[in-house]
């Protein structure tokens, strides 16, 4: 076997593992398209009950608040920070913990913050009962 051989069939191997990714892609982004709109009916779903939860024989379906903070404007966001001393809402995004904590404390949102809450879905198996002895 020459290095020429080992190389084309190197090259044809990482194509092919490519074309595997990208139908395999195409397939979950499918799935998780489907995925999206019954978390959409269960959240439809128990804002009609006024309920956070839903306990069924296949699992429990249940909300969650998430909190997402992500920058607007980067140029807005260095001001405000070096005007405020406010280095600690600094990750590779800024720190929903600390942007959370600056709303609480001010009533309002840092410049180049777009901030905001959503209502999550999640879905868990249901889990065995240990039966009392």
């Amino acid at each position: 076997m020459t290095v020429d051989d080992v190389v084309a069939i190197y090259v044809r191997l990482r194509n092919e593992k490519g074309a595997i990714r990208a139908k395999l892609d195409e397939e979950v982004s499918k799935i998780d398209a489907k995925l999206d709109k019954l978390e959409a009916w269960i959240k439809n779903k128990a804002d009609e009950q006024g309920v956070t939860s839903f306990k069924t024989n296949h699992g429990t379906a249940f909300l969650t608040t998430v909190d997402y903070a992500s920058v607007e404007d980067w140029d807005a966001v260095l001001k405000f920070v070096k005007d405020n001393d406010a280095f600690d809402i600094f990750e590779k995004r800024v720190s929903k913990t600390a942007v959370r904590g600056y709303i609480d404390s001010t009533k309002s949102v840092p410049s180049g913050v777009l901030y905001g809450t959503r209502l999550e879905v999640n879905v868990r198996k249901p889990t065995k009962k240990v039966e009392a002895a």
